[in-house]
């Protein structure tokens, strides 16, 4: 592989941010301070006191890294997919790094990523996820002597690690997104370009935007899907099953990101639940290549995380179900959102999204 056959791109960072100011500045520390800079930062919030965090990003962050361009914007709406597209509206590097706001990226993760794309000349390549860190970034590992202290809480807290093992175990076999159904119904075997075989890659059918970077060109015209409001689940697969017709998604196995993934959702377990419920069926009414055989594949699964749900449930001690009564409730919707054309799914998805996260029902 030549070495002289690469492409100079530059990077930005977006990100769709909620209540999260406790970690949003390690978040984007870690990014300005990565070994290849980004162009641009930029951050589209939708909390309440917005200006708030603004005051203090700019003046404690971004004074320290002029070099790099900040922009600062309160979000039109509260939806990380609609947040997405207004961030990528005000983007102008030719990477975009779309991760969330938890999401720590080690020092040279953006090096790691860069370097395939600057290899991909011919544009293979529309999308990169870095690889999940088992570490923070700025957070040393336990001491020998922190995890001798600690030996005997992990004894007592045996069982629980059991029932969290069979709860992981289930979403593994039964998970939504590692079921998410593919709009046309087929995964692409896919084998890395001859300029590309010598990097630590692979390919991938989607990515999660946890570890999500994409050609802004491509996402430009594919966009995230701004029918989903506020916990717009599977936004990053839908986006990646659209996206993917203008090329290859590639995991970049040295680009470390630890994911915090920690729960800081006021939303409900059944809201939540229902939205998971219901956002799969409805995403499939707008882009499926065959709404009749979504509706039968949709409903097969549905069964089974039902089951899931319900174990899951019992296992962690939600004794009045939230799951499981949130999964037949958006079941009952199924028919409606089937029938709907796009223009009338469009009209009245969101307002049920919105009385549905107000009522927040247990």
């Amino acid at each position: 592989m030549s070495q002289s056959t690469t492409e100079k791109l530059d990077w930005g960072l977006v990100i769709a941010t909620y209540k999260r100011e406790a970690i949003l500045p390690r978040c984007l520390r870690l990014a300005a301070q990565q070994t290849v800079a980004p162009k641009e930062i930029i951050v589209v919030d939708a909390s309440p006191d917005w200006e708030k965090t603004h005051t203090k990003i700019m003046q404690e962050l971004a004074t320290k890294y002029p070099a790099i361009d900040w922009k600062y914007v309160q979000a039109n709406r509260a939806s990380s997919a609609i947040q997405r597209n207004q961030g990528i509206d005000l983007a102008t590097a030719d990477i975009l790094f779309l991760i969330d706001d938890d999401s720590l990226m080690y020092p040279d993760c953006a090096q790691e990523v860069m370097h395939i794309y600057a290899h991909d000349t011919a544009h293979k390549i529309i999308g990169i996820r870095g690889t999940p860190a088992h570490l923070p970034p700025d957070r040393q590992a336990q001491t020998d002597e922190k995890r001798k202290s600690n030996l005997s809480d992990k004894t007592k807290n045996i069982l629980r690690t059991l029932r969290n093992l069979v709860v992981r175990l289930l979403e593994r076999l039964t998970n939504t997104k590692e079921n998410f159904i593919p709009y046309n119904f087929v995964l692409k075997k896919q084998t890395l370009p001859d300029e590309l075989k010598n990097m630590a890659a692979c390919p991938l059918p989607w990515m999660p935007c946890a570890y999500m970077s994409v050609r802004r060109e491509v996402i430009e015209k594919t966009r995230f899907e701004d029918i989903l409001i506020r916990y717009a689940i599977f936004e990053d697969f839908d986006v990646c099953c659209r996206a993917s017709r203008f090329g290859m998604i590639l995991h970049a196995l040295k680009a470390r990101i630890w994911h915090t993934a920690a729960s800081h959702s006021v939303v409900s377990r059944f809201t939540r639940t229902v939205v998971m419920g219901l956002n799969l069926p409805v995403l499939h009414r707008l882009h499926s290549t065959d709404i009749a055989r979504s509706k039968t594949l949709i409903t097969k699964l549905f069964w089974r995380i039902l089951v899931n749900r319900t174990i899951k449930d019992i296992l962690t001690l939600y004794w009045s179900l939230p799951s499981t009564r949130g999964f037949l409730f958006a079941y009952r919707h199924y028919e409606k959102i089937f029938s709907m054309t796009p223009e009338e799914l469009r009209a009245w998805y969101p307002q049920f999204q919105q009385t549905l996260f107000d009522q927040n029902r247990q």
